[in-house]
């Protein structure tokens, strides 16, 4: 079973998450900063990173860059709201996201991004 570490502030948003993505067959871990999921991935086998990018200690965009260094082969999915930002987009695919999702998403926009990544 692949394990997806979720990554997010707003604990409502990161149940959300972690449920949807647990009913779709994933273990699932979760973490409230950027700075815990660093320690998580430094203990735990994950298969993919889900964070949000607007968050207060690191971004999810900076957390991306750190796993970059840390685990390049790891892939990272970012959630982001408000209206697409093509600046942030564009920064977040040049940093080797794995895909972006953007707040409010569907369940199935978020399963996708995930098995996408997950190829």
């Amino acid at each position: 079973m692949r394990r997806i570490l979720v990554v997010d502030d707003e604990e409502l948003v990161r149940d959300l998450t972690v449920l949807v993505l647990e009913r779709a067959g994933y273990e699932v871990i979760s973490a409230a900063s950027a700075r815990q999921a660093l320690e998580l991935v430094e203990t735990h086998s994950i298969d993919l990173v889900v964070s949000d990018v607007v968050m207060p200690d690191l971004t999810g965009v900076e957390l991306l860059a750190e796993m970059r260094e840390r685990r390049p082969d790891l892939p990272v999915v970012l959630m982001t709201g408000g209206s697409p930002d093509p600046e942030r987009t564009t920064n977040a695919l040049e940093l080797g996201a794995a895909g972006i999702v953007f707040k409010p998403y569907s369940h199935a926009e978020l399963r996708d991004a995930v098995a996408a990544a997950l190829v």
